[in-house]
């Protein structure tokens, strides 16, 4: 099979490598479509970030070069030796999420605290490659009804679902998002499916502002305007929760600032720095900060594709641009399409 494969910083190759097999409890995937996440092009750019290079990852026992893409939707083409997971041709999200499965996080079923856990796509070879292998047990089924060029979206709306669940309970709240880009748009549209009255976007480009209001946000602001139109929209009291998924530089203190007296600021979006953080808010206004990472399968990914099936979240609208597995380098990684979600089609053309 053809794969893209991550050796270090601004060196990813598209080759010819053996196709993967499928361990016991494991199936194998042919991927239909793979997305790019600003994760990978954070390894592409800056790394290395996450993928292990001179010490192997405890659990997969790997390092480069390794296969990028978590963003995953296929169809199941094999299966393990214990035949477990959905039939084949069943089309799956593929848990990416590995934990060791005895620390104390995984006996909680926070795997995605293991202090030795993974990643498909980072740590273990992912979704760049007309094949995967995954999980059998936690695939996540999609219905027949839902193409791939929707269910693609899963992996990001679930992160999305996990933030918004960490914003509490949004009946008839005021949400502000500060990053209009994928994520914080299935954030809002998952935060208005969670009952949120008033939804409020944040971002520096006017065209991400107008797809935002074509989206179904009551208002949208650039970060300098941010404070008075949230204030101006409360009556003066701030946000009842601010979920930050840009991670620029700035935006931790103006999630706070932004965030009513005993609010809430979730954060999703991140970078490998350190962020100032203003106390006298926090503290005398006991507001509650929380970080939101990853996802579990049966909790986020599964709401998710329930949403994506149902149409509460729809995708489509998007700014995305499909390309082939032999141009992610040039289409992909090396020159990203300003504004878009580059979505990968591995399979070779017919």
């Amino acid at each position: 099979m053809f794969a893209a494969r991550w050796y270090g910083r601004r060196d990813v190759r598209v080759e010819q490598v053996a196709d993967p097999e499928p361990g016991p409890d494991e199936v194998l995937v042919a991927v239909e479509l793979c997305g790019l996440c600003g994760t990978d092009l954070e390894e592409y750019s800056c790394g290395p970030v996450s993928v292990p290079v001179t010490t192997p990852n405890p659990l997969t026992g790997r390092t480069a070069p390794i296969v990028l893409g978590h963003e995953i939707v296929g169809t199941v083409a094999a299966r393990g030796a214990n035949g477990n997971g959905p039939a084949i041709g069943t089309r799956v999200i593929p848990d990416v999420v590995l934990g060791c499965g005895g620390c104390w996080w995984c006996r909680r079923h926070q795997e995605g605290l293991c202090p030795d856990g993974a990643v498909i796509g980072l740590h273990a070879d992912g979704g760049l490659a007309q094949y995967v292998v995954c999980p059998a047990d936690t695939c996540v089924v999609v219905p027949e009804t839902v193409g791939p060029e929707v269910a693609v979206f899963a992996e990001p709306a679930s992160v999305a679902v996990r933030a918004v669940r960490k914003a509490g309970d949004l009946t008839g709240a005021t949400l502000a998002v500060i990053g209009a880009g994928t994520v914080g748009m299935l954030v809002a549209q998952v935060a208005r499916a969670a009952g949120a009255g008033q939804v409020i976007a944040v971002d520096p480009v006017p065209a991400r502002r107008e797809l935002a209001a074509r989206l179904g946000a009551d208002a949208a602001f650039a970060p300098e305007e941010a404070a008075a139109g949230v204030t101006a929209r409360t009556a003066g009291a701030g946000a009842d929760a601010v979920l930050e998924c840009s991670g620029a530089p700035g935006t931790l203190a103006a999630a706070v600032r932004l965030a009513r007296a005993a609010g809430t600021v979730v954060l999703v979006g991140f970078r490998d720095a350190d962020e100032p953080l203003p106390l006298l808010p926090v503290v005398l206004g006991e507001k509650r900060l929380c970080g939101s990472a990853a996802h579990l399968w049966d909790e986020d990914v599964t709401a998710a594709v329930r949403l994506l099936t149902a149409g509460i979240v729809d995708p489509r609208q998007l700014p995305s641009a499909r390309i082939p597995l032999s141009e992610v380098v040039t289409g992909g990684f090396a020159a990203p399409l300003p504004g878009r979600k580059v979505l990968v089609d591995p399979r070779p053309p017919s």
